[in-house]
């Protein structure tokens, strides 16, 4: 027996949305190293910049893979909180 239509969208919605944690590290630092580059080659400062901009992206991308989990966490309890109202 297949589960209510409404589970089985949220688990798609759920799995395209952790899913999708894993291009927000490597494309902040493919950014970074890009643009690192795109300086370097325009002020020529070579592999400064690169380096540099590359650690940024880094950072960034972490900084956006914590506020994303941090809002699935504040959805979640928001979801457990609701069921146990609805539930009671």
């Amino acid at each position: 027996m297949s589960p209510p239509r409404g589970k089985q969208s949220d688990l798609w919605a759920q799995f395209g949305y952790y899913s999708s944690l894993a291009f927000v590290l490597p494309a902040a630092l493919l950014a970074g190293y890009l643009a690192g580059w795109a300086l370097d080659r325009w002020l020529q400062t070579t592999p400064v910049l690169s380096v540099v901009m590359t650690v940024l992206g880094i950072v960034g991308g972490f900084v956006e893979l914590f506020r994303i989990i941090k809002r699935a966490e504040k959805r979640e309890r928001r979801d457990d909180e609701r069921n146990r109202t609805s539930s009671n």
